[in-house]
């Protein structure tokens, strides 16, 4: 009996250091859980923050489709016609674009008309509303001396409609929070001039309540949103948020219920914690060993949990949860001893080309070869994470600017060598986006957003290379969103057309075409490829634009008599599943004579040797299209190249015809890729031809195929129609003319 009660004694002190140990898992998962909830709720606030300031710029340009317009200028600056504002103006504004409120001021900045809430009689109700309004007001009216003259300012803009002016802001009322919008009536063609330097304003608001907190919260998934003032109680449980004026003070609260990972993990996680724990007791109690062995296996087991929950599994480097805590430590430490330190983004180019092209285990080992030479690159207190299935960061402590250059150099360097994987030898690379930090006011996740906005801004320059954060690059992220649906508009509304450049013989005989995209945009004007087509190649966008093009351009040749028509083919939409398939349907459908169309690829998607590639460019000349290198000569180009895959032509690009009769080496290269075309029987043909000395070198160079301003700008389809019934066209802008002659 006593042995059984000394043996139940010693069994003790091991089933409460058992319990101690299941208490500290349960507390270190509640730990875990609200550093998630609270990093949650970081994300949705900064999330919602941008989408209000989003929001309240859109809100703030609804009105231009009104105030910049001559029947504006002329029925509210040159003679007041009250009848027309009420109908154009507060009208539209209240029924069309479901604003609450417009006031016209005229050139004085007295109010002349208003309207609130569909009560046109309202300019004694809108007092408050104006002197909130105020500041807005004396902003319009700064930049529209800035401006001048408008007769002059339109001048010089050459036909073009003026920049509209406006300001925004929200401000407190005796009607609310109010978005308020000042905006300069200005003409849109100049039918109708102001009578004086100053114009009318429009002033512009809507009523920050429960129903615009609605929209936002639908747009960006907030749960039980709600809008109060801002001295009221906070709701338990919520996430809260003041919107503020543009002087910082708060105009409204607005609380949601957040997500919270971090709770519905410990709620799933506890039951099996707790059944655990339980378990583990009992077995103590029965067993001192195995209790011992069962609390060892217990300990290991939260190190191993603890180590994935800030860890990546792959590579066992830090995950973003981890690089964000040690963002912070860092920033307690500018806090310290003002001592910046850098963040770096990096994304590997063509990561998914080679996952498509080789599998997942040569992605996975491309990833742990990079991961390598990344670390290498790296200080020894810095840290490498890995963020996304490609996507690393970088905190780079104790950094200065020309440190951080030269680790962001460092890292291209190293991952644009040629790596060796189990699947073979590929070619990745990487682009980076570099920010210094330096003010401790910020958080860990806005020092990663702006690593992430230089990142974008060097994928956008073309990838291979890096980029700083500037500040203008939210406004560029925004101008970005706005190009993408304006373009989705554009696709859908048919406001995009395909012009026609000539290619032209040595002789001056017209032989063919190059469909070139062309956008001329209300606002903006004539936008150029350059500015949408990698807006497209970013978004779900590119497959529309891209057949689009190859549609008009089947159609128009049919056309075009027997000239051969070149196509650009984007490599973002070359990699489509469903290119193949749509581009088969569109001949089909089009009934073209695909003897007649070239399409043109760039080197970029030979890289790597892909089968993929490969078997696609196949499957296009069973098709019996020809295939066009572009732009030879800039990327990677490599023999290899034109002996393995099924090329056509090649196309000089322009930057090596520009230095002609200038450089000896832009001679020299020109005339080796023409020796090159020759002895692997391709075709030639040179772009960017805008001189006589350019056209005579490259004759002598043999080149005899010739594209550029020499012979003509891009031109409508009818445009080249009528050239082809014109006899030689082109042969008179041979010598000394063609150095003056331009069709258009």
């Amino acid at each position: 009996m006593r042995n059984k009660l000394l043996d139940s004694g010693q069994k003790w002190p091991l089933t409460l250091v058992s319990a101690s140990l299941g208490i500290g898992v349960i507390i270190a998962l509640m730990a875990f859980a609200n550093m998630a909830d609270r990093s949650a709720v970081e994300r949705e606030q900064a999330l919602f923050q941008n989408g209000f300031s989003g929001l309240l710029d859109e809100h703030a340009r609804r009105p231009t489709a009104v105030a910049l317009w001559d029947e504006a200028v002329r029925n509210l600056d040159v003679s007041f016609d009250p009848e027309w504002t009420e109908s154009n103006i507060g009208e539209y504004l209240s029924g069309v674009l479901d604003l609450d409120l417009a006031v016209v001021l005229d050139r004085t900045d007295a109010p002349i008309y208003a309207k609130l809430q569909d009560d046109p009689g309202a300019l004694s109700k809108v007092g408050s509303a104006l002197a909130a309004a105020a500041p807005l007001v004396e902003n319009v009216r700064a930049a529209e001396r800035r401006r001048g003259p408008i007769a002059d300012h339109m001048s010089a803009m050459d036909g073009q409609p003026p920049k509209v002016i406006y300001s925004t802001s929200i401000s407190q009322t005796d009607l609310g929070p109010l978005a308020l919008t000042a905006t300069l009536v200005q003409p849109d063609f100049g039918l109708a001039l102001p009578q004086t330097s100053r114009s009318a304003v429009l002033v512009s608001g809507e009523i920050i309540d429960q129903d615009f907190l609605t929209v936002l919260a639908d747009r960006y998934l907030l749960r039980e949103a709600t809008l109060s003032a801002p001295t009221e109680a906070r709701l338990p449980g919520h996430a809260a948020l003041f919107l503020r004026d543009s002087s910082g003070r708060a105009v409204a609260l607005v609380q949601w219920r957040p997500q919270r990972p971090g709770a519905e993990m410990l709620r799933l996680s506890m039951p099996l914690v707790f059944i655990a724990l339980t378990a583990l007791i009992i077995l103590a109690m029965r067993y001192q060993g195995k209790g011992r062995q069962a609390t060892e296996r217990l300990v290991a087991s939260e190190a191993r949990v603890t180590h994935l929950a800030y860890h990546d599994a792959l590579t066992g480097l830090p995950n973003r949860l981890l690089l964000v805590e040690r963002l912070r430590s860092a920033l307690d430490a500018v806090r310290a001893d003002q001592q910046g330190f850098a963040v770096l983004s990096i994304d590997l180019d063509r990561f998914s080309e080679i996952n498509d092209s080789f599998g997942q285990q040569a992605s996975d080992d491309l990833i742990l070869k990079v991961c390598r030479l990344f670390a290498e690159a790296c200080g020894p207190s810095d840290t490498l994470a890995r963020l996304g299935k490609d996507e690393f960061g970088i905190l780079q402590t104790n950094a200065t600017r020309e440190s951080a250059d030269a680790l962001a150099m460092r890292l291209i360097q190293l991952a644009n060598e040629p790596l060796e994987i189990a699947a073979g030898r590929v070619f990745s690379g990487c682009t980076v986006g570099v920010t210094l930090i330096e003010d401790a006011n910020l958080d860990g996740l806005e020092c990663l957003r702006r690593a992430d906005l230089a990142l974008n801004r060097a994928k956008t320059a073309g990838r291979a290379q890096y980029a700083w954060f500037v500040p203008d690059m939210d406004a560029n992220l925004r101008q970005r969103l706005e190009m993408r649906e304006d373009l989705r508009a554009a696709l859908a509304n048919g406001d995009l057309s395909v012009a026609y450049q000539p290619q032209v013989h040595h002789g001056g005989e017209l032989y063919g075409v190059e469909a070139l995209v062309r956008w001329n945009h209300s606002v903006r004007g004539q936008v150029p490829p350059a500015l949408f087509v990698p807006v497209a190649e970013e978004s779900d966008l590119i497959d529309s634009l891209g057949m689009f093009v190859l549609r008009r351009a089947f159609e128009d040749s049919k056309q075009l008599g027997n000239l051969r028509v070149a196509v650009n083919i984007s490599a973002a939409q070359f990699r489509l599943s469903e290119f193949l398939p749509n581009l088969a349907a569109l001949v089909s459908e089009t009934g073209v004579d695909v003897e007649r169309i070239e399409l043109e690829i760039t080197e970029g998607l030979l890289l790597g040797d892909d089968r993929s590639t490969l078997q696609t460019l196949a499957d296009l000349r069973a098709l019996g299209f020809r295939i066009a290198l572009d732009d030879f000569g800039t990327g990677y180009s490599s023999l290899s190249y034109l002996q393995r895959y099924p090329i056509d032509k090649i196309k000089i690009d322009r930057s090596f015809i520009s230095n002609l009769g200038a450089d000896p080496s832009a001679d020299a290269v020109v005339n080796a890729i023409v020796r090159l075309a020759r002895a692997l029987r391709l075709d030639v043909i040179a772009e960017g031809v805008e001189t006589e000395i350019q056209r005579i070198r490259l004759a002598a160079a043999g080149c005899d195929d010739i594209q550029g301003y020499l012979f003509g700008k891009p031109m409508s389809a009818q445009a080249i129609r009528h050239l082809l019934n014109t006899s030689s066209p082109f042969t008179e802008a041979l010598g000394q003319k063609a150095k003056h002659r331009v069709v258009v």
